[in-house]
């Protein structure tokens, strides 16, 4: 194999697929990159054997046809450090690939590319489209929520739903629970119903591009695949059975009261400055015309602030951690957001415009 690539877009494709790496594992090839140069497209594989990637570089010249097995850290180490050439020149030489700038020169040695795993590809048609940009939101406004321990268990996914021309993501770690929804350009072949692993979800918000590009999506018995213009994700999908979450989101409210989303956030933080371990707590005393958030610390102080709401219903007192109010807020994407609540020792929600509803278990301060 020999190909002279583009170094930008080298890395760019190294970066992607070297997330993927493993970097501790008893079989030394899970830690390497295969390249595969053929009909003049250079091509990047890495897999963990739970999640997979292919990305295609096509700026590149190929000159002589083959593969390679190289560590996937060497490789990368090298290309980001030649980030002033604007080229780089890859040759193999039996198991070892040389790397030659226009000043400069390595050798790696690598393995036989045999050796490395399958990685999937995706030849199918899709079950659904989804645009690039729809996707990227709609995974920002529920990853955060996903059960952040290591597990196979259900909730360490993103639960996805497609029907018709509609598709909607929920996540939750049990004590509060974020669903988006989003619109399909056409409707989907069939009804879909899968948990997406959190690590693909990751990789999936990477890849998306501009707001134009579509992605397709294949949802097969035990694993999710996903195509951009540029790569191939795969994955494993989380089995298990996810929450039964429309029964944890509250069917009405009889209080609700309307926010100014950025205010409401800067007082979130005013007040969470005087929190610890301890008393990871923030109380909102909802009265009248405006909310007081107060915290207090032992042997660090105590903070009150107020802010502006429309109100409707009767006065209401409900602690949270501020953590998780402030990780919806961050992803809310309207100016205003509204924050409907039942009664201080009820789940609370938060909506925000017609696709973002988040639910969250209040705390006991005593």
């Amino acid at each position: 194999m020999k190909v002279i690539a583009q170094t930008a877009a080298l890395q760019e494709a190294l970066t992607l697929v070297g997330s993927i790496v493993v970097s501790r594992t008893p079989k030394p090839v899970l830690q390497c990159v295969k390249l595969v140069a053929a009909d003049n497209v250079l091509t990047l594989m890495a897999t963990d054997l739970e999640a997979g990637a292919r990305y295609q570089v096509t700026a590149v010249q190929i000159e002589q046809e083959g593969e390679a097995l190289v560590p996937a850290d060497r490789l990368n180490g090298i290309v980001r450090e030649s980030s002033d050439e604007e080229s780089l020149t890859i040759q193999t030489e039996k198991d070892s690939i040389m790397v030659r700038g226009s000043g400069s020169r390595f050798k790696v040695f690598g393995y036989d590319p045999s050796e490395y795993p399958a990685v999937a590809d995706f030849a199918q048609d899709a079950d659904f489209q989804v645009a690039s940009a729809t996707l990227s939101e709609m995974i920002g406004k529920t990853l955060f929520a996903t059960a952040k321990a290591h597990s196979h268990y259900a909730i360490s996914g993103v639960l996805w739903e497609a029907s018709g021309k509609k598709l909607q993501l929920v996540a939750t770690d049990g004590h509060r629970l974020a669903m988006a929804k989003g619109s399909l350009p056409k409707a989907a072949g069939r009804d879909v119903r899968a948990i997406v692993p959190a690590k693909l979800m990751s990789l999936i918000q990477r890849v998306c591009g501009s707001a134009e590009e579509t992605l397709d999506v294949k949802i097969e018995e035990n694993q999710v695949l996903v195509r951009t213009s540029r790569a191939v994700l795969v994955s494993s999908l989380v089995q298990g059975n996810f929450p039964k979450y429309g029964d944890v989101i509250p069917k009405e409210a009889n209080r609700k009261a309307a926010i100014d989303t950025g205010r409401f956030e800067h007082r979130i933080r005013q007040a969470a400055l005087l929190t610890n371990e301890e008393s990871r707590g923030v109380r909102l005393s909802f009265q009248g015309d405006q909310v007081t958030l107060s915290s207090r610390a032992p042997e660090a102080g105590e903070a009150e602030v107020t802010c502006p709401i429309t109100l409707e219903g009767e006065p209401v007192d409900i602690a949270f951690n501020p953590v998780f109010l402030l990780d919806a807020l961050r992803v809310a994407g309207t100016d205003q957001i509204s924050f409907e609540m039942n009664a201080g020792n009820k789940p609370a929600m938060i909506r925000a415009g017609n696709d973002f509803v988040y639910v969250l278990m209040p705390v006991d301060l005593g």
